[in-house]
């Protein structure tokens, strides 16, 4: 989600300061290229390229085994060194959540200064509390608008539902201790199931990961860094402590990623697309819930969250799942930003942990900024921007208003989103938009000659990324509000019987 702000491991090319590489790439794309159609000539010449690329690599030494050693990133040993921070780095208040805030009427009483200068320098009468009330409901559907229809509207509640009949679709809001994801460890069993080894530990939380549907899993020590402190519950409109309220002092933090549908994301900022939002969700909630409950029984204290409790994205680059990318979302190789997040807080810590990993993702991003041109609300720093974007405190348009960057948590090296101008979008889109996910450059089908492009990556220059960043959409991938992409959509449903392409495995491989 778009209000996140997330922590990174920065780019890794030495001797070069981030905004001397940031201006190595602001040539303008070509003319026409932003939403050029994909047609299957274009795409036989690309993989053509890409195996040219593996020969130049190959040549360059990068052969098969380097290709493999860049796909499984440079393990990070020192944490600061992943996630460089300076002194004025401190725990982010869950109260500044912008969907927290969003959500409870306290905080918006208590806080008219944030609705009042957000209106005045948007100039238009905006209010949190009261768009949010409506939010999902205040548009009604146009069946002659591909992607807005009664059809698109009951995709999107219906996914949704799981969460709203357990009582826990609040957990989307960043509100702790909900039904499914409950703080209650009553049920811990006595007797504490002894591992014959860390390792044997790591495998098989990660194994119980794979079963229940996460495509990735990590496994880090807590951070209280990365914790919301104080924590909030928005329905009680009270705040929580973790010294007082949390039932035990967590040690460890099991972070696992679900995926979410090519193609219905490629639908954003349709209504279509919240399905997959949805669903992703879902699975968030259940997977926690599982994995809780399976640490529970075997005799450990666990509690699952959504984006409660702390920052998932952090969590994910500490746990060495990906990298965070301009857009404030965990960038994972083989899936992009075409995931959900979710955590598990645990006492149990006799257990492998994961290291964070560099794949030369955020140096990426400096070049690249598509996701930025895709934003229908301006809320993603812009290569052209002041580092590229990236730095330790916001500096996006109106971020030297006093007070205006209450949602931001400043103090950490990473690339800082205006995520209250990205929740104004969604009250006018009358739903998520997942634009800065479908544009993005790693957001692809699971093909060999992606995997090839990303491998590269982390060797090749500057130049070289913004150049990549270029072919994603000349090649017909990434284009966002295209009512094509809505038919291809509700198209796909065709071979779920055999399914003999393996079309949308695990949401990993689909039609662009």
């Amino acid at each position: 989600m778009a209000n996140e702000t997330p922590e990174t491991n920065g780019p890794q090319e030495e001797g070069k300061a981030p905004e001397d590489q940031a201006g190595e790439t602001k040539a303008a794309p070509a003319k026409g290229q932003e939403s050029a159609p994909a047609d299957p000539s274009r795409r036989s010449f690309f993989k053509r390229v890409a195996m040219g690329g593996g020969i130049a690599l190959a040549g360059g030494g990068l052969g098969y085994a380097g290709a493999r050693a860049a796909i499984n990133g440079r393990a990070i040993d020192d944490m600061d060194a992943a996630i460089k921070t300076d002194d004025t780095l401190k725990p982010m208040d869950q109260r500044d959540v912008i969907l927290t805030f969003a959500t409870s009427k306290t905080l918006n009483k208590k806080h008219p200064e944030r609705n009042e200068q957000y209106s005045k320098l948007q100039d238009k009468k905006f209010h949190f509390y009261e768009a949010a009330s409506h939010f999902e409901h205040r548009v009604p559907w146009d069946n002659s608008k591909p992607g807005y229809t009664q059809l698109d509207k009951a995709l999107h509640h219906a996914a949704w539902n799981p969460l709203k009949s357990a009582e826990t679709w609040t957990m989307a809001h960043s509100q702790p201790n909900t039904r499914v994801l409950g703080w209650d460890q009553s049920d811990v069993e006595k007797e504490k199931y002894e591992f014959q080894s860390k390792r044997d530990a790591a495998w098989a939380i990660k194994s119980a990961a794979r079963v229940w549907g996460a495509v990735r899993c990590g496994i880090t020590p807590r951070d209280k860094r990365w914790d919301y402190d104080p924590l909030y519950d928005i329905e009680k409109s009270r705040t929580l402590s973790w010294e007082r309220d949390f039932p035990f002092e967590p040690k460890t933090v099991i972070v696992m990623a679900m995926p979410m549908d090519y193609d219905a994301m490629a639908t954003a900022p349709a209504w279509t697309a919240e399905a997959a939002i949805g669903h992703g969700y879902v699975l968030m909630a259940q997977i926690a819930n599982q994995m809780a409950k399976f640490l529970r029984g075997l005799g450990y204290q666990a509690v699952g969250a959504g984006n409660d409790l702390g920052m998932s994205v952090a969590y994910g680059v500490a746990a060495g799942l990906g990298e965070a990318g301009r857009h404030s979302q965990l960038i994972v190789p083989g899936m992009g930003p075409r995931v959900r997040l979710c955590k598990v807080y645990t006492d149990f810590e006799f257990v492998e942990y994961d290291k964070p990993h560099d794949w030369g993702i955020a140096k990426f991003c400096l070049s690249c900024g598509e996701c930025a041109k895709a934003c229908p609300s301006n809320a993603l720093p812009k290569i052209e921007d002041p580092g590229g974007g990236w730095g330790y405190q916001a500096q996006y348009e109106h971020s030297d208003q006093p007070g205006y960057t209450w949602n931001n948590h400043t103090g950490v090296l990473k690339f800082h989103s205006d995520a209250k101008k990205c929740f104004n979008f969604w009250i006018d889109n009358d739903s998520a938009c997942g634009n800065c996910v479908t544009a993005c450059t790693y957001n692809e089908p699971d093909y060999w000659h992606h995997w090839l492009s990303m491998a590269s990556t982390t060797v090749a220059p500057g130049f070289l990324h913004h150049l990549m960043s270029k072919m994603h959409p000349l090649f017909g991938y990434g284009a966002t509000g295209d009512p094509t992409k809505v038919d291809k959509f509700w198209e796909t449903g065709k071979g779920m019987r055999v399914n003999p392409s393996m079309k949308n495995n695990i949401g990993t491989a689909g039609r662009s």
